[in-house]
């Protein structure tokens, strides 16, 4: 979907400037004059606006470039390092104004050249970030900046969220932003809800933003990690709904607390399984299971899932799942949202 805000023509440089200042134009568009009316174009609705204006959705947007694809960065690519650009895989992650790429090895001595070439083939990109991995227990990425501004600390804005963060420090993946697109839609009215593995409330902030809960506890076991959680509950204006925990969720998480618990955590999840059944109010609520899986798979984990709870001594059965990105060769991050009870 491409955004953009009408607005008369007399309020037109007033209103870019606002926009421009709170990071929400998108460049990879033009400005676009229609009678006495003038279309700019942005990356999500703003709040507000110093002068009166509708949302739309543009049906013929003009761009300033050709639009930014992984083919056509191989494409350009190889004028830098000829066809070895080929060996490219998986696109990109654009966090804030961080470009993310994975590497392969056989790239990694030009990395230098490749960050400088995606520093000019990206408008919004202030620094390039070659990522290899991501350390398990404590979610920390391996990643080293190979062009632009070192410092990589951004503010990434999503779904009417912000969110403030290091990508080379904590872990935020833009392939996740469905999956935190739906906890800002999900049914959550007046509920309890604890998040186990929050992060920088990367999941918990959109559902206690939108979905209206009574109370979000998020807990968060790094402590650099949770520091940017704190401050994106203050940036998004929280502080009267969510309250961040430091901890481990095995030992801080409160039980008979919650109708809904969040697991975005898919490294080894069966080992906090317990404690999230434990944590459900009265043993009934939801629970949102993330995991691996092999995609042939899919159905016959999420049967295994139900036949583990019920050795723990709860009925359960799925409600829903999804894939919410390829994660490795013939492995997938997938979600379950469990019912218990």
């Amino acid at each position: 979907m491409r955004l953009a805000v009408v607005v008369a023509r007399e309020h037109a440089e007033r209103a870019r400037r606002h926009l421009l200042r709170s990071g929400l134009i998108d460049r990879e568009r033009r400005i676009v004059s229609r009678g006495r009316e003038v279309e700019i174009p942005v990356l999500e609705a703003p709040s507000s606006l110093p002068v009166p204006f509708t949302l739309v959705e543009q049906e013929a947007p003009r761009f300033a470039s050709p639009p930014l694809s992984f083919e056509r960065l191989k494409r350009e690519l190889r004028g830098v390092i000829g066809e070895r650009a080929e060996m490219l895989r998986g696109g990109w992650e654009l966090i804030g104004d961080v470009l993310i790429i994975s590497l392969p090895e056989e790239l990694y001595p030009q990395r230098r050249e490749i960050g400088e070439f995606l520093l000019r083939f990206h408008p919004r990109a202030r620094s390039v970030v070659a990522r290899r991995s991501i350390r398990e227990e404590l979610r920390y990425p391996e990643a080293e900046v190979i062009a632009g501004d070192r410092d990589t600390t951004t503010l990434h804005r999503e779904h009417g969220c912000v969110f403030r963060l290091d990508p080379c420090r904590v872990m935020f993946s833009a392939g996740n932003m469905e999956e935190r697109r739906r906890m800002a839609q999900l049914p959550a009215r007046d509920e309890v809800v604890l998040d186990m593995f929050a992060g920088v409330g990367q999941l918990s902030i959109p559902l206690a933003k939108h979905a209206s809960p009574r109370k979000v506890l998020a807990i968060e076991k790094r402590p650099e990690t949770y520091g940017f959680l704190k401050e994106n509950i203050s940036l998004n204006r929280l502080e009267h709904v969510m309250e961040a925990r430091l901890g481990d969720s095995r030992e801080v998480a409160p039980r008979d607390f919650a109708n809904r618990v969040l697991m975005g955590y898919f490294f080894s999840p069966q080992r906090f399984l317990p404690k999230a059944l434990e944590a459900l109010k009265g043993g009934e609520g939801v629970i949102h299971y993330h995991t691996l899986v092999a995609k042939e798979a899919l159905d016959k984990e999420g049967g295994a899932l139900v036949e583990r709870i019920a050795e723990l001594g709860y009925k359960a059965r799925i409600a829903h799942r999804r894939i919410i990105k390829s994660y490795a060769p013939k492995r997938w991050h997938a979600v379950y949202d469990v019912v218990v009870g």
